[in-house]
């Protein structure tokens, strides 16, 4: 193997950091801000900080964003914690508040004299260490304590100490490693000093998150990588340590602090296959995930198509013209494209015990075989809508207006997660019904018949939809009007789903549920059907046949 690669191993199982922009999520996968800013601390913690060591964090920070390979993780329910302040009030809050003043004034005008002085023992400067020294001396005050004003010495109670809001927001991924990746081999003594440094660092993020490191030959494949993507992610840049080193001199560990870091933007990437007998559909791809506001998930996926049409044409109306054919789904004739092009995929709550089938979200599914421009303008899109919207907001008319916001980290909802529906399985069920490609006749014909080759065609038209996105013929199949899974809407109740024909003719698609199973495994996420680029067909892994997951 060429170049770098740095793993992190969390010992605790737990990954404890706050989102930087915003406090009630987890930070994931963790960023490369954070694992440089770690290193730069177990550096300059030393008593004597090693240039050769700073050497190495230099090569290192010019890199470039480092390719991440992460599990997935579930976030812990954040709950806000009151923390007792540490520094009670002895002789009451007013004179702790004037003596920080104080302290705050004597720190800056030390700082002025050190740098305008010949050093350490200039009469300026000892003066101005000496002051600071009997300032932050508090022994006569605590000792007199005949004159400790009774709401001072109640505040050293338990009950009568003062408490700070706190939120420890956690991950606690599925499996305890990260890795980062960089293409370019160091010099032998930087990955050596890289290696020594690397085995120092205790923690990355909360002071709870304790970690080990080490470099490593073989790392796994990525699975996020820098390039047109939905995740922000903070990397580092060159001349990261010295605005570490600068920042420090603002906060000296004690003031509010910021991390240096350069923005970019991430794509979730499939690994490589080890398994060529693992099938991947055509629908696979990356997830642009929006989450409905608390009131907005009111909505039963019936209402699916509507959603997804909704989202399409807010999109649409926010991107450049002339709208690419990978984005629109036609060629310039207005033909259908025969190739895969960008969906809408509403995501309702199926599969589990107490699914309701209520929408929770909406996804923009870029699949993996989308041109790069079709990709581009997606992503600008979302960026426009985002920018130019107080508030992210879908108008579906009678059904009214759903609030929504886009996912940037981990997912709350395991419903919204793409992780749950591109979990590789022998067998599948449908969420959404499939849209069949081909009319069957009469499912309910009152002649046996008719009825039976009705539904034969049926299962053969849910065979050529397993065909259409590439997949193999699948061993079993199971058609049905009523839901397959737990939470799902039966077919009938959806409204008629139509699309152009020959000649520009509408015609009707039959709706059913099906439940399919391969007999090589397939990775999702799979989506079957005339309705796939719309929220129809939407299918759940499920571990057995016939089984709910």
């Amino acid at each position: 193997m060429t170049g770098l690669a740095i793993e992190v191993r969390f010992l605790t199982g737990r990954f404890v950091a706050t989102a930087h922009n915003d406090r009630d999520r987890t930070e994931w996968p963790p960023h490369p801000a954070r694992l440089f800013s770690a290193m730069v601390a177990t550096w300059a913690d030393s008593d004597e900080p090693d240039p050769d060591e700073r050497a190495a964090l230099e090569w290192l920070e010019a890199q470039g964003p480092p390719d991440i390979a992460a599990s997935a993780a579930t976030p812990r329910t954040v709950v806000t914690h009151f923390v007792p302040v540490n520094d009670t009030a002895v002789v009451g809050t007013s004179f702790y508040n004037r003596r920080s003043q104080r302290l705050d004034a004597l720190a800056e005008s030390l700082d002025a004299a050190l740098a305008s002085s010949a050093g350490a023992t200039d009469k300026e400067v000892v003066r101005l260490q000496t002051k600071r020294l009997r300032e932050r001396d508090v022994s006569v005050a605590v000792s007199n304590a005949g004159n400790t004003p009774e709401s001072a010495a109640v505040e050293l109670l338990p009950a009568g100490r003062g408490k700070q809001p706190r939120t420890f927001p956690s991950a606690t991924p599925d499996s305890p490693f990260v890795t980062f990746a960089w293409p370019t081999e160091p010099e032998h003594a930087v990955r050596v000093n890289l290696d020594r440094l690397l085995a120092r660092v205790t923690r990355i993020g909360h002071s709870s998150s304790l970690v080990s490191c080490r470099l490593v030959a073989d790392p796994p494949p990525a699975n996020w990588t820098a390039g047109p993507g939905q995740m922000t992610i903070r990397s580092i840049r060159p001349g990261q340590l010295a605005a570490l080193e600068k920042e420090h001199q603002k906060h000296r560990a004690s003031r509010p602090r910021s991390l240096p870091f350069t923005a970019v933007t991430y794509r979730a990437v499939r690994p490589s296959a080890v398994d060529s007998a693992v099938q991947v559909p055509d629908t696979a791809g990356e997830w642009v995930v929006f989450e409905f506001a608390p009131r907005s998930r009111q909505l039963p996926a019936t209402n699916a198509v509507a959603v997804a049409r909704a989202l399409r044409a807010t999109v649409f109306r926010h991107a450049a013209d002339p709208l690419p054919e990978g984005l629109t789904g036609h060629r310039d004739d207005g033909s259908p494209l025969d190739r895969p092009h960008v969906g809408f995929l509403p995501l309702p709550f199926v599969g589990v015990e107490h699914a309701d089938g209520r929408l929770m979200g909406v996804s923009i599914a870029l699949p993996d075989a989308l041109d790069s421009e079709s990709r581009s303008t997606v992503l600008r899109a979302i960026g426009e809508w985002e920018q130019n919207e107080p508030s992210l907001q879908l108008t579906l008319g009678p059904a009214g207006v759903l609030e929504l916001t886009r996912v940037t980290g981990l997912f709350d909802l395991m419903t919204l997660d793409p992780a749950v529906w591109r979990q590789r399985s022998n067998s599948w069920v449908s969420a959404t019904p499939i849209a069949l490609p081909s009319h069957p006749g009469d499912l309910r014909a009152r002649n046996s018949s008719a009825r039976t080759k009705a539904w034969a065609r049926a299962e053969e038209a849910v065979v050529a939809s397993c065909r259409h996105v590439g997949l193999s013929d699948p061993t079993e199949v199971t058609v049905s009007l009523q839901p397959l899974t737990r939470g799902s809407r039966p077919a009938p109740r959806y409204p008629a789903f139509r699309q152009a024909g020959r000649a520009g003719v509408p015609v009707a698609r039959r709706l059913v549920h099906a439940a399919v199973t391969f007999e090589q495994p397939v990775d999702g996420p799979l989506v079957l059907g005339a309705g796939r680029y719309l929220g129809l067909g939407l299918m759940r892994p499920a571990p057995n046949r016939g089984t709910e997951q």
